[in-house]
């Protein structure tokens, strides 16, 4: 039996599992390995595989350290995102050190797909063995799974050109609204009343901000931790930056948008919530809260954000500037 046939079987296994609908291993670069479950076309099976591993490489670099998995939320369907780091045999360890292989590294991971009603925690649980043969599997295989270098010749070239859609020459619109939200002092004074509610309602809360398009912060609130501006603001960018391709990756999977992000660790949850134009985020320690109890507190101040960012939307819908009139009005002397 080769190496294929072998996971296939423990895919298998996982996709008899009540709920889970589609089942994808593949290797941390976005290389695909294996799938069980609904059909690809050529396409969405690299479109997968690479959304699926700039999710999980996110993750890895917002939490190297202790993340769990990472879970996917939408209206149609729960996606886990979970690397095969289950410990080994100490024999297998031996065999790690001489492929060079470090087992922190994360090489693989599964990404499943599940119906919107399933606990997926429990299926991260029911799913353990499986994982683990899996990782023995692609370890003691001695096999490479790197993806060759691609080679472009010039009729490639064309045939990438031509799948393009190229825009003609256009008149151009001159009226162009600002890049990113603003905020009047209302709303952001009301979107920090909302940050330190939350701070009162969840003793174990580490840390909130609000992010916008872009990436920016629009609101933050430091709790128990000591950061600089830098690292939280990469570390914004970073959520936000997950959330989009979380977005992009539900609706390649089940024509869904994503609605929140559990990034589960050893000490803390991490959730990343759509708000529209913007996200909301948070990190909390696990001492004292359960997540049950977090999943029931959270919405009701994320609702309340969602309200503010629409309506910080709405004002500036109707805020244009017209390039053509205001270079018109500079006197230059």
């Amino acid at each position: 039996m080769n190496l294929n046939e072998k996971i296939g079987i423990h895919l298998d296994q996982i996709k008899q599992i009540k709920g889970v609908e589609n089942a994808v291993l593949t290797q941390r670069d976005g290389n695909p390995i294996q799938s069980t479950g609904v059909w690809f076309s050529k396409d969405e099976i690299f479109n997968v595989s690479s959304a699926t591993s700039a999710i999980f490489n996110v993750g890895i670099h917002l939490h190297p350290k202790d993340l769990k998995y990472i879970l996917i939320e939408g209206k149609k369907a729960k996606i886990l995102i979970a690397p095969l780091n289950s410990p080994v045999h100490n024999s297998l360890s031996k065999i790690l050190e001489i492929q060079n292989i470090l087992d922190g590294n994360h090489e693989f991971f599964m990404a499943i797909t599940a119906q919107p009603n399933i606990n997926l925690g429990g299926i991260f649980l029911q799913t353990n063995e499986c994982l683990r043969k899996i990782k023995t599997s692609l370890i003691t295989s001695g096999e490479s799974f790197k993806p060759p270098l691609i080679q472009f010749n010039s009729q490639k070239i064309q045939n990438i050109i031509e799948g393009f859609n190229v825009k003609e020459n256009e008149e151009f619109n001159l009226k162009i609204s600002p890049f990113s939200l603003s905020f009047s002092k209302t709303i952001s004074l009301e979107l920090k009343k909302v940050l330190n509610n939350i701070s009162l309602t969840i003793p174990d809360l580490k840390y909130a901000f609000i992010t916008i398009e872009g990436g920016f912060i629009a609101s933050k609130l430091l709790k128990k931790v000591e950061m600089s501006s830098e690292k939280l603001d990469k570390i914004s960018a970073m959520s936000y930056s997950l959330f989009q391709t979380a977005n992009r990756c539900a609706w390649m999977l089940k024509k869904m948008h994503a609605e929140r992000i559990l990034l589960d660790c050893d000490n803390t949850f991490q959730f990343i919530d759509g708000l529209g134009k913007a996200v909301f985020s948070t990190i909390i320690g696990k001492m004292r809260q359960k997540l049950g109890l977090i999943r029931l507190i959270l919405p009701q101040f994320t609702k309340k954000v969602s309200t503010l960012i629409k309506e910080a939307s709405d004002f500036q819908e109707h805020r244009t500037f017209d390039i053509k009139r205001m270079l018109g009005e500079l006197i230059i002397k």
